[in-house]
């Protein structure tokens, strides 16, 4: 019998040792092989940027944040400020003749197109053309089309244009829990701080039903006056040929129809009537010959889900108050830089973490404005609210001031399955935590004061930054979500406007007339990309389990179960 248990513990060494040697050896491919492309896309020759047209290419991902990897595999590679900055450079380029946009497979975001177009309309004043082009749109890639001075769709049905009012739908996930016995028991402060109801209700809540729909409505009548001021239409035929449904499975046929489009042509054709010959991708287009004002604006990131610094599995992609501090300290300790701004795109997350960040920045002695991008909500607002200013866009989402605790127990699967557990307990409280326990009231109840304490701190610091009664603060929170011109008028941000309104705003009450901005990049180690891919490989692993990979992303999070949690009730 012994022979055999060793026998088989060899066997088991023996396999463990070649499945790490498979692993390593991967990853050690990986790396050689992106040290290798990225040598090689170095070592070409980048085209000269004579007289010709910028082209944006909106397939591609313009994110907030500018990263740096060890290996610098694109260089090319732009963020979103760096977009933004281009386009305006080129206005004043006369070897710029003009921008082409290429909407299909659009991922830029709604707060994003919002900020685009403001930059495109100063782009206008030049008088260069603005040539939109697509083969496919959605109500996105559409507003986005009414930012150029001319827009185009190849002649054939065969285009697709789906444009309508709004679908959202949540998977709620309680019968699924209930059959392979799992109890997930919500404990939330404020009647909308719904986040997590999902798993513990069949159906959508009334004060998350009420609150969605609002926010759902009030984004669709921005985005009808968005596009009727750009596209010259009445807001009544927008709604008309939108909410009729003229305008899903159709084609680019019933744009023209409607005088939604300004021509139909192929590509090819239209780059011979337009005198298109030279074309450039704006990521080949420098900013080396910028001149660089010795006063400086530095642009700091606060982007992804709030998670701890401590986490095993926390992703380069997520905040941590590590990440945050090293960045901010880095513009502090610049003497050339005057000011900062925080630009926040986050649904919140953990509370220690989003604490941690918010007293560090109320500690800065150079001024700290805040630009929210898509969403600053719960923790996302918890630290927004350390700036001396907030500004956001009309579609921010902004708010979500409650605290949410999520209790998972097993009991039941455990049973199902064959395992029972014997517990030993010395002390009142000591199964807080258990995965197993019987959630009795006193456990729910301990665990709910916990989160009344942090609810209440979150309250006292939006009344002592926002100056709002602590009982103007009540009526505001309770987990519910404001956009841009709500935020406003209840004094939860102080101004409508893009990121680069924060910055000239920042630069005037700097008293700063000449200046510079530049981004202090969030840097990636090798043992964080390398995480990374892992990481993402997990997802894809057990993305057919769940309909969202957020989802998985926040169920990894341990910190998600037991403390309270400032999640934003729905992803955004």
């Amino acid at each position: 019998m012994k022979i055999i248990k060793i026998l088989l513990n060899i066997l088991k060494f023996i396999f463990k040792e070649i499945c790490s040697f498979f692993i390593k050896s991967a990853l050690f491919l990986l790396i050689i092989s992106t040290i290798a492309t990225t040598l090689y896309l170095k070592s070409e020759k980048k085209p000269e940027i004579k007289t010709g047209y910028l082209k944006i290419d909106f397939s591609k991902e313009y994110r907030d944040a500018l990263t740096v990897t060890p290996f610098n595999l694109d260089e090319n590679e732009i963020n979103f400020y760096g977009l933004l900055e281009r386009i305006k450079l080129a206005k004043i380029d006369k070897n710029i003749k003009g921008l082409i946009l290429f909407l299909d497979n659009n991922k830029m975001s709604r707060t994003k197109i919002s900020e685009l177009i403001e930059t495109l309309d100063e782009f206008k004043t030049s008088k260069k053309p603005i040539y939109s082009y697509a083969t496919m749109i959605d109500n996105s890639s559409l507003l986005l089309a009414s930012g150029g001075t001319e827009f185009y769709m190849p002649p054939t049905s065969a285009t697709i244009v789906n444009v309508t009012g709004y679908n959202k739908s949540i998977p709620y996930y309680k019968e699924l829990a209930d059959k392979i016995g799992v109890d997930v028991n919500v404990i939330h402060v404020g009647d909308y701080k719904t986040f997590g109801e999902n798993y513990a209700r069949k159906e959508m809540s009334k004060e998350n039903k009420a609150d969605l729909t609002r926010i759902l409505n009030k984004n669709f009548s921005i985005y009808i006056d968005e596009l009727s001021k750009n596209m010259n239409i009445s807001t009544q035929k927008l709604k008309s040929v939108i909410l009729n449904g003229d305008l899903m499975g159709a084609s680019s046929k019933t744009l023209k129809r409607d005088n939604l489009l300004t021509g139909l042509n192929y590509w090819e054709n239209l780059k011979v009537e337009k005198k298109l010959d030279k074309i450039y991708d704006i990521s080949e287009y420098q900013l080396l010959n910028r001149k660089r004002a010795k006063d400086k604006i530095a642009i700091v990131y606060a982007s992804g889900d709030i998670e701890s610094s401590q986490a095993k599995d926390a992703k380069f992609s997520s905040i941590t108050s590590e990440k945050i501090i090293a960045s901010l300290k880095s513009a502090e300790n610049n003497p050339d830089v005057k000011g900062i701004v925080l630009r926040v795109n986050s649904p919140g997350g953990s509370a220690l973490e989003s604490n941690i960040i918010y007293s560090y920045i109320k500690n800065i002695k150079k001024p700290v404005y805040i630009s929210v991008g898509d969403i600053a909500a719960s923790g996302g607002y918890y630290i927004s609210s350390a700036g001396k200013k907030i500004f956001a866009d009309r579609t921010s989402i902004t708010g979500s001031i409650g605290v949410v605790s999520l209790i998972p127990n097993f009991d039941k699967l455990t049973k199902k399955v064959g395992v029972n557990f014997s517990e030993l307990s010395l002390g009142k409280y000591a199964d807080l935590y258990s995965l197993t326990s019987e959630m009795t009231e006193a456990r729910k109840r301990r665990l709910y004061d916990t989160s009344v304490e942090v609810y209440n701190e979150f309250k006292d610091i939006v009344s002592t930054n926002r100056k709002i009664s602590l009982e103007e603060v009540e009526k505001i929170a309770q987990g519910k979500v404001w956009l841009g011109d709500e935020a406003k008028e209840i004094h939860l941000i102080d101004e409508i406007g893009s990121l680069n309104k924060t910055i000239d705003s920042l630069a005037k009450d700097l008293k700063l007339k000449n200046y510079s901005v530049i981004e202090i990049a969030t840097e990636k180690s090798i043992n964080s990309v390398i995480q990374s891919i892992i990481f993402s490989t997990k997802l894809q692993l057990f993305s057919p389990l769940f309909i969202k990979n957020r989802d998985i992303e926040r169920l990894t999070n341990t910190e998600i179960f037991f403390k309270p949690t400032l999640y934003l009730n729905w992803n955004s």
